[in-house]
């Protein structure tokens, strides 16, 4: 018998709603390259040759007889496999390894603890969930081949898909794709779950490969992205329930993707044009980027107002609970590259 898979397999009868119904999203305008996040990786079919060459050279090299499907999981021949299934698949720079340094000071490189998605060792910042290559077209392929239904940008998955939907990828990060479907709880799972599938030719449960929500850095550890009462589960899904969250920032982009992202999580936006917008009766939290205008900063600042980067956002989603503004130093500094 098959295994039990916490996936839905619900039809798709609904498809005539409304909700169900995702608005049209052009190659380009899905919105990734933001402020306060990691960069999406294998967006074009040339990255995606590229990266097709890079394995083939890293991973076959001389050896004919071996083929990228020996290592990436053949495309199935089941065309029911992944029948209602719904993905998005995301990608981005590798977790970075350690770096220590020898008696004489010459920095080395760690080897990164390579783990299970599942594996207890939560507090390894810099461990790898996966040895295997991520490679987006050819899982895709394999999806595709199964039935199931893969979206390239997360505007276009319909509202009422979120519950069959899963995020697949080699590790957690804080991609849009990624920092989104933590906001809506679409799981991300990890993409070996793919491979194993096809492999077998069945779906197996996907316990075992489920990725955490992300690094906290108040708790220096990863977080199971299933809620629960643990101290490594999140608290909630919907964390900014009840709190207003303001926004000044001169980037249109900046302002439509994190408007988006805190009402996912239950948050209240308030967005703020002008000087004139701060008054004494505001409450609530203000969402600066780099191109917060000075004048309301400083008004802000008049009044007292927490002022919030969107580290804390996505600290706050990883964690499921409002965090405090001053429980890490990171939570009102601008993001950078190495937060993650």
């Amino acid at each position: 018998s098959q295994p039990s898979t916490p996936f839905s397999e619900s039809s798709d009868i609904s498809d005539t709603l409304e909700e169900d119904i995702a608005p049209p999203v052009s190659p380009d305008s899905g919105l990734e390259a933001i402020d306060g996040v990691q960069p999406e990786l294998q967006k074009t079919p040339k990255e995606s040759e590229i990266c097709k060459m890079n394995l083939i050279a890293e991973h076959i090299g001389a050896d004919k007889n071996k083929t990228l499907e020996d290592i990436l999981g053949p495309i199935p021949t089941n065309k029911s496999l992944f029948k209602n299934k719904h993905f998005i698949l995301s990608c981005t720079i590798p977790v970075k390894e350690p770096v220590s340094t020898t008696v004489s000071g010459t920095p080395v490189k760690k080897r990164a603890v390579v783990a299970a998605a599942n594996n207890d060792d939560l507090k390894n910042k810099h461990k790898k969930f996966s040895t295997l290559p991520f490679f987006k077209e050819h899982l895709k392929a394999q999806i595709e081949a199964g039935g199931g239904k893969v979206y390239d940008h997360f505007e276009e998955i319909p509202k009422a898909k979120y519950k069959q939907c899963k995020l697949i990828a080699s590790q957690p990060s804080i991609t849009a794709k990624y920092v989104q479907c933590l906001a809506v709880d679409i799981s991300a799972i990890s993409h070996e779950w793919i491979i194993e599938c096809c492999q077998k030719s069945t779906l197996i449960d996907t316990k075992n490969y489920l990725l955490p929500s992300g690094w906290s850095v108040t708790e220096e550890k990863y977080i199971k992205w299933l809620c629960g009462r643990g101290n490594d589960c999140r608290s909630t899904t919907n964390p900014l329930t009840g709190t207003t969250i303001m926004i000044a920032s001169l980037n249109k982009d900046f302002t439509e993707f994190w408007s988006r992202v805190c009402k996912f999580a239950g948050g209240t936006i308030r967005l703020i044009k002008s000087e004139s917008d701060v008054t004494q009766n505001l409450t609530g939290y203000m969402l600066t980027d780099q191109e917060f205008p000075e004048e309301i900063k400083l008004k802000v600042e008049k009044l007292g107002l927490p002022i919030v980067s969107t580290v804390w956002v996505v600290q706050s989603l990883i964690l499921g609970k409002l965090l405090r503004p001053d429980a890490h130093e990171k939570l009102t500094q601008i993001y950078q590259d190495d937060d993650y």
